[in-house]
């Protein structure tokens, strides 16, 4: 698992620099249902004519706090701006119901999160706000803000530093990781290198698989060590613990693998459902378009377009690039076409979770909710053995099927959109007829 790290996060962080719009955008958390709705969206109102006219987020933060009159510790609004801004790179973050999507290159945010998820995804994070729970992938990472409950962590470059306060466990996979606070839950780490500094307390249990660990003086562990016989370890005489278990990694049990399985189809899930979330903040369209494509002729529709493109694409492109003009745009091509392939399952997801909530349980549900129930079924059928297999390639030629239909312009979709004019006004013409008639 540790040598898939550096892809993961790399898959992620290209993913989500290509999604980023031109520009960034102030996103406002919805109103509390306890506020007074007016009052509130008078200052949402001043906040957004703040930003059009100064871009200045110091300023405009300044302005929401002095109207508010709120304060860190007792308000239960969150922060509304999005995050501090890199002259040079561009960021986009957004609210999802209570959660926080944060995503670009360099990325140093304060937002508070204080009863949802933090989801933040970039090259080089910056993290000091408050969340319930925090799930942060990128390559660099440095994280000295707090959560109330469980923080999940996948990056080259890993820091808690010693402002971090984490509310009760920790789960780390990472090139290096570096622990600067003391931990009052279970610590789970794997890692190439792990590094605990000096006079650190760890409550619960640690759980390690790494190639070097680190303890430094006057280390603390209030539950068991464990770790790898394979590990260079560094200090351990000098650790304090109420038990140890060192293992074998031949000798991982099928509890383990079955928990590593599931904990690596997580972190896939939720890099998927970030991209798609950063999709459908970007593309406001796209959510109607695949309500469109939920119709029973469309699926086979769908699937043959999919597989056509899953053939034809990259065999196309190999053939240029054997031509000197058309190489430069075949190697675009098959960028293009390795970004589809990605998403492929989130498109599918959303269209899955359209159908699941409105076609069969009448619900009506929101693109993230129906885009995040989508992809959870998929991973969850992807564990099962040859049914797996199937439903990945289908959903993968139906989701490239759903991108194209998706992006390029329809003349059928101006024809129903005419058709259901039509309708309308022939309803409304009967009805007049109907009232003179009387």
């Amino acid at each position: 698992m540790k040598k898939l790290i550096p892809g993961i996060a790399c898959s992620i962080i290209a993913v989500s620099s290509l999604l980023c719009a031109p520009t960034s955008a102030l996103s406002l958390a919805p109103c509390p249902d306890d506020e007074n709705k007016a009052e509130c969206e008078a200052r949402q109102e001043q906040l957004v004519k703040c930003w059009d006219k100064t871009t200045n987020l110091e300023e405009c933060e300044k302005q929401l706090k002095t109207q508010v009159n709120q304060s860190q510790e007792s308000s239960s609004i969150p922060a509304t701006f999005v995050a501090e801004l890199d002259d040079s790179e561009q960021s986009i973050g957004f609210w999802a119901g209570k959660s926080f999507l944060l995503a670009g290159n360099n990325l140093k945010s304060s937002t508070d999160v204080r009863n949802g998820l933090l989801l933040a995804a970039g090259n080089n994070l910056q993290l000091s706000g408050q969340s319930e729970y925090g799930f942060l992938f990128g390559n660099i990472i440095k994280f000295s803000g707090s959560t109330q409950r469980d923080l999940y962590i996948a990056g080259n470059g890993v820091t808690l530093t010693s402002d971090a306060k984490i509310g009760r466990d920790v789960f780390v996979a990472s090139g290096e990781l570096r622990i600067e606070t003391d931990l009052p839950g279970d610590l789970s780490v794997t890692a190439d290198r792990l590094v605990i500094d000096e006079g650190i307390t760890i409550n619960g249990n640690v759980n390690i698989d790494a190639d070097t660990i680190v303890f430094g003086k006057d280390v603390t562990i209030g539950g068991k060590l464990v770790y790898n016989d394979s590990a260079n370890m560094g200090g351990a005489d000098q650790v304090a613990y109420g038990d140890v278990e060192i293992y074998h990694l031949q000798e991982v049990s099928a509890e383990a693998k079955l928990a590593a399985a599931f904990y690596s189809k997580f972190l896939s899930i939720a890099g998927l459902f970030l991209a798609m979330a950063l999709i459908l903040a970007v593309y406001s369209k796209l959510h109607a378009k695949i309500e469109t494509e939920t119709t029973p002729g469309r699926f086979g529709t769908n699937l043959a377009i999919g597989l056509g493109a899953l053939i034809i694409v990259p065999v196309v492109a190999i053939f240029a690039m054997l031509t000197v003009v058309a190489a430069p745009l075949s190697i675009v091509a098959l960028l293009v076409y390795g970004i589809c392939v990605y998403l492929a399952q989130g498109f599918t997801g959303l269209w899955l979770g359209h159908i699941v909530l409105e076609k069969l349980f009448k619900a009506k549900g929101n693109a993230f909710v129906e885009a995040l129930l989508g992809i959870i079924i998929l991973g969850l059928l992807a564990l099962v053995p040859v049914i797996g297999v199937i439903t990945g390639f289908v959903s993968l030629a139906l989701g490239l099927g759903l991108i194209v239909n998706c992006v390029r312009p329809r003349k059928d979709d101006d024809r129903a959109a005419q058709k259901a004019t039509k309708a309308k006004t022939s309803k409304a013409k009967a009805k007049t007829g109907k009232v003179v008639k009387k």
